[in-house]
Protein backbone atom coordinates (compact mmCIF):
# COMPACT_ATOMS: atom_id res chain seq x y z
CA UNK A 1 0.00 0.00 0.00
CA UNK A 2 3.04 2.43 0.48
CA UNK A 3 3.43 1.65 -3.70
CA UNK A 4 2.45 5.06 -4.44
CA UNK A 5 2.88 6.97 -1.00
CA UNK A 6 4.58 10.18 -0.40
CA UNK A 7 4.41 9.19 3.44
CA UNK A 8 6.03 5.84 3.64
CA UNK A 9 5.70 5.32 7.93
CA UNK A 10 5.53 6.40 11.56
CA UNK A 11 7.92 7.16 14.41
CA UNK A 12 10.15 3.58 13.73
CA UNK A 13 10.00 4.00 9.78
CA UNK A 14 11.91 7.16 10.20
CA UNK A 15 15.47 5.97 11.23
CA UNK A 16 15.57 3.56 8.77
CA UNK A 17 16.40 4.94 6.18
CA UNK A 18 18.34 7.34 7.47
CA UNK A 19 20.57 5.73 8.68
CA UNK A 20 20.70 3.54 5.68
CA UNK A 21 21.35 6.50 4.06
CA UNK A 22 24.55 7.20 5.65
CA UNK A 23 25.85 3.76 5.84
CA UNK A 24 25.46 3.16 1.80
CA UNK A 25 26.58 6.93 1.10
CA UNK A 26 27.86 8.50 4.10
CA UNK A 27 27.07 11.80 6.15
CA UNK A 28 26.69 13.73 2.55
CA UNK A 29 24.35 10.97 1.52
CA UNK A 30 22.08 12.01 4.25
CA UNK A 31 22.02 15.15 4.38
CA UNK A 32 21.57 15.71 0.25
CA UNK A 33 18.05 13.81 -0.16
CA UNK A 34 17.24 16.46 3.15
CA UNK A 35 18.88 19.32 1.86
CA UNK A 36 16.60 19.39 -1.79
CA UNK A 37 13.69 18.62 0.60
CA UNK A 38 14.17 21.75 2.40
CA UNK A 39 14.34 23.69 -0.02
CA UNK A 40 11.67 22.30 -2.63
CA UNK A 41 9.15 22.86 0.32
CA UNK A 42 9.72 26.29 0.56
CA UNK A 43 8.10 27.27 -2.46
CA UNK A 44 4.84 25.25 -2.04
CA UNK A 45 5.01 26.60 1.91
CA UNK A 46 5.64 29.92 1.12
CA UNK A 47 2.74 30.36 -1.47
CA UNK A 48 0.01 28.68 1.28
CA UNK A 49 1.52 30.07 3.67
CA UNK A 50 0.91 33.95 1.96
CA UNK A 51 -2.39 32.92 1.04
CA UNK A 52 -3.48 32.04 4.25
CA UNK A 53 -2.68 35.09 6.38
CA UNK A 54 -3.47 37.36 4.01
CA UNK A 55 -7.04 36.22 3.24
CA UNK A 56 -7.52 35.13 7.03
CA UNK A 57 -6.19 38.56 8.42
CA UNK A 58 -7.79 40.95 5.96
CA UNK A 59 -11.43 39.09 6.51
CA UNK A 60 -10.78 39.39 10.40
CA UNK A 61 -10.35 42.84 10.22
CA UNK A 62 -13.19 43.33 7.69
CA UNK A 63 -15.73 41.55 10.14
CA UNK A 64 -14.54 42.32 13.23
CA UNK A 65 -13.24 39.28 14.48
CA UNK A 66 -9.48 40.47 14.90
CA UNK A 67 -11.33 42.40 18.27
CA UNK A 68 -14.08 39.60 19.89
CA UNK A 69 -12.96 35.95 19.73
CA UNK A 70 -15.77 34.55 17.28
CA UNK A 71 -14.52 30.88 16.57
CA UNK A 72 -17.78 30.04 14.04
CA UNK A 73 -16.24 33.69 12.20
CA UNK A 74 -12.92 32.68 12.68
CA UNK A 75 -13.66 28.66 11.76
CA UNK A 76 -15.08 29.88 8.59
CA UNK A 77 -13.02 32.43 7.66
CA UNK A 78 -9.65 29.87 8.46
CA UNK A 79 -11.31 27.09 6.38
CA UNK A 80 -12.08 30.11 3.12
CA UNK A 81 -8.03 30.88 3.52
CA UNK A 82 -6.96 27.18 3.54
CA UNK A 83 -9.78 26.47 0.89
CA UNK A 84 -8.14 29.33 -1.74
CA UNK A 85 -4.23 28.22 -0.42
CA UNK A 86 -5.05 24.60 -1.54
CA UNK A 87 -5.89 25.73 -4.92
CA UNK A 88 -2.83 27.69 -4.73
CA UNK A 89 -0.47 25.29 -3.42
CA UNK A 90 -1.70 22.23 -5.00
CA UNK A 91 0.50 21.82 -8.02
CA UNK A 92 4.08 22.44 -6.20
CA UNK A 93 2.96 20.02 -3.64
CA UNK A 94 2.43 17.78 -6.66
CA UNK A 95 5.88 18.32 -7.52
CA UNK A 96 7.39 18.34 -4.33
CA UNK A 97 5.95 15.27 -3.13
CA UNK A 98 7.32 13.22 -6.21
CA UNK A 99 10.90 15.20 -6.13
CA UNK A 100 10.77 14.07 -1.91
CA UNK A 101 9.97 10.74 -2.60
CA UNK A 102 12.31 10.23 -5.45
CA UNK A 103 15.87 8.70 -4.70
CA UNK A 104 18.73 7.63 -6.50
CA UNK A 105 19.78 4.52 -4.17
CA UNK A 106 17.55 1.47 -5.33
CA UNK A 107 17.70 0.04 -1.48
CA UNK A 108 16.76 2.55 0.49
CA UNK A 109 14.07 3.69 -2.35
CA UNK A 110 10.60 3.57 -0.82
CA UNK A 111 6.85 4.55 -3.02
CA UNK A 112 7.14 4.99 -7.12
CA UNK A 113 10.19 6.03 -8.05
CA UNK A 114 9.84 9.21 -10.72
CA UNK A 115 12.97 10.15 -12.46
CA UNK A 116 12.90 13.63 -12.84
CA UNK A 117 16.13 16.19 -13.00
CA UNK A 118 14.99 18.79 -11.13
CA UNK A 119 10.98 21.10 -10.35
CA UNK A 120 10.99 22.13 -13.94
CA UNK A 121 12.07 18.92 -15.50
CA UNK A 122 8.90 17.44 -12.94
CA UNK A 123 6.75 20.09 -14.39
CA UNK A 124 7.42 19.62 -17.66
CA UNK A 125 7.12 15.58 -17.33
CA UNK A 126 4.13 15.60 -15.61
CA UNK A 127 2.29 18.21 -18.05
CA UNK A 128 3.42 15.74 -21.11
CA UNK A 129 2.19 12.87 -19.59
CA UNK A 130 -0.81 13.72 -17.65
CA UNK A 131 -1.60 16.94 -19.36
CA UNK A 132 -2.01 20.17 -16.98
CA UNK A 133 -4.14 17.57 -14.52
CA UNK A 134 -1.93 15.90 -13.88
CA UNK A 135 -0.64 18.94 -11.67
CA UNK A 136 -3.60 18.52 -9.50
CA UNK A 137 -3.83 15.20 -9.33
CA UNK A 138 -4.94 14.50 -5.21
CA UNK A 139 -6.55 17.67 -5.70
CA UNK A 140 -9.80 16.39 -3.59
CA UNK A 141 -7.67 15.40 -0.70
CA UNK A 142 -5.32 17.59 -0.52
CA UNK A 143 -8.19 20.51 -0.81
CA UNK A 144 -9.42 19.15 2.43
CA UNK A 145 -6.19 18.84 3.79
CA UNK A 146 -5.63 22.33 3.41
CA UNK A 147 -9.05 23.50 4.96
CA UNK A 148 -8.93 21.13 7.91
CA UNK A 149 -5.29 22.51 8.47
CA UNK A 150 -6.22 26.05 8.36
CA UNK A 151 -9.30 25.90 10.05
CA UNK A 152 -8.05 23.54 12.85
CA UNK A 153 -4.49 25.95 13.28
CA UNK A 154 -6.34 29.15 13.66
CA UNK A 155 -9.59 28.42 15.64
CA UNK A 156 -7.87 26.47 18.16
CA UNK A 157 -5.02 29.04 18.36
CA UNK A 158 -7.37 31.80 19.18
CA UNK A 159 -9.53 29.38 21.16
CA UNK A 160 -6.31 28.76 23.41
CA UNK A 161 -5.13 32.12 23.82
CA UNK A 162 -8.36 33.07 25.14
CA UNK A 163 -8.33 30.05 27.38
CA UNK A 164 -4.99 31.22 28.69
CA UNK A 165 -5.58 34.96 29.32
CA UNK A 166 -9.24 34.67 30.75
CA UNK A 167 -9.60 31.53 32.39
CA UNK A 168 -9.66 31.49 36.41
CA UNK A 169 -7.17 28.66 35.96
CA UNK A 170 -4.71 30.64 34.40
CA UNK A 171 -5.05 34.12 33.95
CA UNK A 172 -1.55 34.52 32.39
CA UNK A 173 -0.40 37.95 30.64
CA UNK A 174 -1.20 38.09 26.85
CA UNK A 175 2.56 37.70 25.87
CA UNK A 176 4.84 35.50 24.17
CA UNK A 177 4.66 32.78 26.72
CA UNK A 178 0.75 32.41 26.00
CA UNK A 179 1.75 32.76 22.33
CA UNK A 180 3.89 29.63 22.42
CA UNK A 181 1.57 27.49 24.40
CA UNK A 182 -1.44 28.29 21.92
CA UNK A 183 0.92 27.26 19.12
CA UNK A 184 1.81 24.25 19.96
CA UNK A 185 -2.14 23.22 20.62
CA UNK A 186 -2.94 24.83 17.67
CA UNK A 187 -0.21 22.94 15.84
CA UNK A 188 -1.29 19.29 17.48
CA UNK A 189 -4.52 20.27 16.58
CA UNK A 190 -3.73 20.94 12.73
CA UNK A 191 -1.64 17.94 12.73
CA UNK A 192 -4.59 15.20 13.63
CA UNK A 193 -6.65 17.29 11.53
CA UNK A 194 -5.30 17.06 8.31
CA UNK A 195 -3.03 13.86 8.41
CA UNK A 196 -5.38 11.52 6.76
CA UNK A 197 -5.95 13.97 4.22
CA UNK A 198 -2.25 14.63 3.79
CA UNK A 199 -1.48 11.15 3.26
CA UNK A 200 -3.92 10.20 0.65
CA UNK A 201 -3.63 13.72 -1.31
CA UNK A 202 0.32 12.19 -1.30
CA UNK A 203 -0.29 9.05 -2.51
CA UNK A 204 -2.62 10.27 -5.05
CA UNK A 205 0.07 12.49 -6.05
CA UNK A 206 3.10 10.38 -6.30
CA UNK A 207 1.20 7.31 -8.01
CA UNK A 208 2.49 5.85 -10.65
CA UNK A 209 0.46 6.53 -14.29
CA UNK A 210 0.28 4.50 -17.55
CA UNK A 211 1.38 5.87 -21.35
CA UNK A 212 -2.03 7.41 -21.57
CA UNK A 213 -1.67 9.24 -18.09
CA UNK A 214 -4.27 7.44 -16.22
CA UNK A 215 -3.13 6.27 -12.57
CA UNK A 216 -2.45 2.72 -11.87
CA UNK A 217 -2.82 2.47 -8.28
CA UNK A 218 -5.95 4.51 -6.73
CA UNK A 219 -8.74 5.67 -9.29
CA UNK A 220 -9.68 8.42 -6.04
CA UNK A 221 -8.89 9.58 -2.99
CA UNK A 222 -11.67 7.89 -1.82
CA UNK A 223 -10.13 4.68 -3.19
CA UNK A 224 -7.19 5.17 -2.04
CA UNK A 225 -8.98 5.76 1.49
CA UNK A 226 -10.83 2.38 1.61
CA UNK A 227 -7.63 0.69 0.59
CA UNK A 228 -5.32 2.03 2.75
CA UNK A 229 -7.66 1.33 5.84
CA UNK A 230 -8.29 -2.88 3.91
CA UNK A 231 -4.62 -3.66 3.96
CA UNK A 232 -3.23 -0.84 6.67
CA UNK A 233 -5.91 -0.05 9.27
CA UNK A 234 -7.26 2.61 10.48
CA UNK A 235 -4.06 3.94 11.79
CA UNK A 236 -2.53 3.68 8.70
CA UNK A 237 -4.18 7.21 7.73
CA UNK A 238 -1.75 8.60 10.76
CA UNK A 239 1.85 7.05 9.56
CA UNK A 240 3.90 10.24 10.09
CA UNK A 241 1.85 12.28 12.21
CA UNK A 242 4.56 12.07 15.04
CA UNK A 243 7.24 13.60 12.44
CA UNK A 244 4.23 16.13 11.05
CA UNK A 245 4.02 17.42 14.41
CA UNK A 246 8.01 18.01 14.91
CA UNK A 247 8.26 19.50 11.31
CA UNK A 248 4.64 21.96 12.17
CA UNK A 249 5.32 22.56 15.41
CA UNK A 250 8.48 24.69 15.41
CA UNK A 251 7.16 26.29 12.29
CA UNK A 252 3.65 27.49 14.16
CA UNK A 253 5.39 28.28 17.29
CA UNK A 254 7.72 30.92 15.53
CA UNK A 255 4.88 32.29 12.83
CA UNK A 256 2.35 32.99 15.41
CA UNK A 257 5.18 34.39 18.29
CA UNK A 258 6.32 36.31 15.87
CA UNK A 259 3.52 37.53 14.40
CA UNK A 260 2.15 38.85 17.62
CA UNK A 261 5.23 41.08 18.01
CA UNK A 262 4.45 42.36 14.17
CA UNK A 263 1.09 43.00 14.90
CA UNK A 264 2.16 44.35 18.58
CA UNK A 265 4.81 47.33 17.04
CA UNK A 266 1.83 47.94 13.99
CA UNK A 267 -0.63 48.75 16.19
CA UNK A 268 1.48 51.43 18.52
CA UNK A 269 1.65 50.68 22.74
CA UNK A 270 -1.69 50.25 24.70
CA UNK A 271 -3.34 52.69 26.78
CA UNK A 272 -1.93 50.71 29.60
CA UNK A 273 1.58 50.91 28.11
CA UNK A 274 1.36 54.66 27.15
CA UNK A 275 0.61 55.43 31.08
CA UNK A 276 3.12 53.44 32.17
Amino acid sequence: ADAGGGWVGGGQALPGPISRSQDDRGQRGCKRPLQRARSRHLLPDGRQQRTVWGVLCGKKKAVGADKVVDSITNLGLAATAGGLAGLIAAPFFTIKTQLQVQSSAKDIAVGHQHSHKGIVDAARTIVRTQGVAGLYAGLPAFFVRCVALVAAQMTTYDWAKAHLVESPSFKLANGPVVHFAASAVAAGAACVSMQPFDLIGARMMNQPVSPEGKPLLYSSPVDCFLKTVRSEGPQGLYKGVTAQYIRMGPQYILTFVFFEQLMKLSNGPTQAEVKK
